[in-house]
């Protein structure tokens, strides 16, 4: 049969009150939660229209600068040339469609390309201003051999204008000097892919030996070609530059080489006359010195010993001399070897960036001087738009500040500042005669502090006031000397109180610190963590056991070290009075030996405790595995009692049965009274005719009691 229950709730005290405030105040959290999340949102939406405005403005300003660079680049070097060769007007302008014309054409700035044709008015002759057509082909003739080195414009320029000047090639008709500098650019370049040498070699080699070369009336193709084989003979770069000019320098010398030297060299069938001949190409001339080959001595005589290797490679290497000679004559090395290079990926894509780099130019050219204003309007707007919350924000806050009631707030301001006034006073008045009572931590804190200026101000003051009058009081005599004692008397006296009184404060407050508690809490803490340690860890309690022993072994071995100590200190003495070495050496050892003894011992005594106290740790671990009791566990073994079995009274004669299940108590109704009385104060239960066990009636009284809450939260 089916239980009844008859439940009443008697809800008095200040329950209601209670719960109407929890309610009143959870709504005002929630309303002020909901304004501040209302708040930040504006904030956060005002912030990033800001944001928004400021990279706007920042993107628009990086905009003009990429608009405009590659025309500020140009027209600042335009203005550069222009210094240099003296050229305005249509002049320049003609010189400016050139350098743009040939970005186009190779793929390069139009700022790298006057770059390259100022190097040629500097390197060969300003007066090439005046000629932009012969300047633009040596302008195109740098930029070809610059994609042979890498994109390396300016040491490009210098190859060419390195062999221009050293060979002497007049400028006087610059349209053939631009043809001749794109022959040379042909030979140099078929020489390095022909031969080891490349072209920054060649040009260091040129350096030393192209003016040599022109004055022997060498060629140009056979200088390159006679590099090349110095080269492969290890005479690189400005060595073997130096080496072909000491050899045509010896055999441009004729008769006027030693007397010697010309009488062997007639012995061996050579015709000096025949070294000078100018008209011969020096292969020719190299020939003629092939019996050389098999007499050193004469080859040395006649080269140098330094030049003496430099000639038998030259020598030896006439046919590879006409090869290179043949390699490099008549080519277009350079143009064929540019083209090549120019097919890839990366020219061909530089040359279309260059069309969009030549748009933006014109675009440069067209808004003259707009570009500055707007450019220099966007770069002072990019920090403003990012200052511009921060405006806004002290903004509002000069206008809160407007707002505010500034009478009554002073009016306060006054009332707090007399109120601290007499304080002051209060405490100035403890401070001079030295009483103080104990009114807190932060107080006497405070108190201590100004006890402390004032003595650092007012009591040394007096220090040396007392000084100066007991000085005063020495030098003089009669009624001064009594005035100026009686002054010292006084300035001490207060310099004694006021140094009493910064005292007594500064004791009170570090009385009325509260660590009293807080070395009990860490002593107590500290305790708590060693007997943990102690009870789960074999280690600690055996470094613990080890470290007590070791101090034992200190206490016990400091009297053996100290009789050992002064005994070979005495014996020592002895020894070296007497001038026994070996006397001195025994004591010496014997008191190394007592040190040594005493560390051992006292390490002897740790390791002995800590081994020790480890073995029984491990001894009981394998005893409790097996397990047995622990033979070193206090009070030996625990013996087995068998607990009775006790079977708790129903306090209600078994009248009630489970919740939802079967009863016997005959459908009777069971009246059950809850008591809530000031919520958290009192709570009481009162039942009759209970017959379950503890576990039934905690189930039961749960769900009364969620029953009841439900119910009053309702009724609220």
């Amino acid at each position: 049969m089916m239980q009844n229950f008859d439940y009443q709730f008697n809800v008095g005290g200040n329950f209601t009150a209670t719960m109407e405030g929890m309610a009143e105040s959870t709504g005002r959290f929630n309303a002020a939660v909901e304004g501040t999340h209302s708040w930040l949102g504006k904030l956060g939406q005002t912030l990033a229209v800001w944001d928004l405005a400021s990279n706007y403005v920042s993107k628009f300003n990086d905009t003009l600068g990429s608009l405009s660079s590659s025309g500020i680049s140009l027209d600042s070097q335009m203005h550069d040339l222009s210094a240099v060769a003296g050229v305005v007007g249509d002049g320049l302008k003609q010189i400016e469609g050139y350098a743009r014309s040939s970005a186009k054409a190779f793929g390069i700035d139009a700022s790298q390309a006057v770059e390259g044709y100022k190097l040629l008015l500097s390197q060969l002759s300003p007066e090439l201003g005046k000629y932009p057509e012969a300047l633009q082909a040596m302008g195109n003739c740098i930029a070809t051999t610059s994609k042979l080195m890498g994109g390396d414009g300016v040491a490009a320029a210098e190859v060419l204008t390195t062999a221009m000047n050293q060979y002497g090639i007049s400028l006087d008709d610059p349209m053939k000097a631009s043809a001749e500098m794109a022959r040379m650019m042909n030979v140099m370049a078929a020489a390095g892919q022909a031969g080891s040498a490349e072209l920054p070699a060649i040009k260091v080699a040129l350096q030393q030996c192209g003016m040599a070369a022109k004055a022997a009336n060498v060629s140009f193709e056979e200088t390159n070609a006679a590099i090349q084989v110095l080269d492969k003979a290890g005479k690189k770069g400005s060595e073997g530059g130096v080496a072909l000019r000491n050899v045509l320098s010896t055999l441009a010398a004729g008769r006027f080489l030693p007397e010697k030297t010309q009488e062997e060299l007639q012995k061996a069938g050579i015709n000096v006359s025949s070294l000078t001949d100018k008209t011969k190409p020096l292969k020719e001339r190299l020939e003629t010195l092939k019996p050389l080959l098999k007499d050193d001595a004469l080859l040395s005589a006649l080269f140098g010993r330094e030049n003496a290797n430099a000639a038998l490679a030259l020598i030896n290497g006439t046919e590879s001399l006409q090869n290179f000679t043949d390699a490099v004559t008549g080519t277009a090395s350079a143009e064929e070897q540019a083209a090549i290079i120019m097919d890839s990926y990366a020219e061909r894509q530089a040359r279309i960036n260059q069309q969009f780099e030549d748009f933006k130019i014109t675009v440069f050219q067209a808004t003259g001087d707009l570009g500055i204003w707007l450019s220099t309007l966007m770069g002072a707007l990019v920090p403003l738009s990012q200052l511009m919350p921060l405006l806004i924000g002290m903004g509002n806050l000069m206008a809160w500040i407007k707002g505010l009631q500034w009478a009554a707030m002073w009016s306060r301001v006054q009332g707090f500042i007399y109120a601290a006034r007499l304080q002051m006073a209060f405490m100035n008045r403890e401070l001079i005669t030295g009483q103080f009572a104990s009114n807190g931590f932060f107080v006497n804190i405070t108190r201590a502090t100004l006890a402390v200026l004032r003595f650092a101000t007012v009591g040394i003051f007096q220090a040396l006031k007392g000084l100066g009058a007991l000085v005063l009081s020495f030098v003089t005599g009669g009624t001064a000397s009594a005035t100026f004692a009686g002054v010292a008397s006084a300035s001490f006296g207060a310099f004694k109180l006021a140094a009493t009184a910064a005292c007594r404060a500064v004791s009170v407050a570090i009385m009325s610190i509260p660590i009293i508690g807080w070395i009990a809490a860490a002593i107590a803490g500290l305790i708590a963590l060693g007997v943990y340690f102690w009870n789960t860890s074999a280690k600690f309690r055996a470094t613990l056991k080890g470290l007590g022993a070791s101090f034992v072994a200190v206490f016990k071995g400091i009297w053996d070290l100290a009789k050992n100590v002064f005994g070979s200190i005495g014996d020592l003495i002895k020894a070296a009075f007497s001038l026994d070495g070996q006397g001195i050496k025994d004591a010496i050892n014997r008191l190394k030996g007592g040190f040594s003894e005493f560390g051992t011992n006292v390490g002897k005594a740790f390791n002995d405790a800590y081994n020790a106290e480890m073995a029984a740790s491990k001894k009981a671990e394998e005893a409790k595995k097996k397990g047995k009791p622990d033979p070193n566990a206090a009070g030996g073994e625990v013996p087995t009692v068998d607990v009775p079995t006790v079977t708790p009274p129903d306090p209600t004669g078994g009248s009630l049965g489970t919740v939802g299940g079967k009863s016997d108590g005959g459908g009777k109704i069971r009246n059950i009274t809850v008591n809530v009385d000031k919520l958290v104060e009192r709570f009481e239960i009162h039942t009759t005719n209970l017959s379950e066990d503890l576990g039934k009636v905690k189930d039961m009284v749960g769900e009364a009691l969620l029953s009841a809450l439900n119910d009053v939260n309702l009724a609220m």
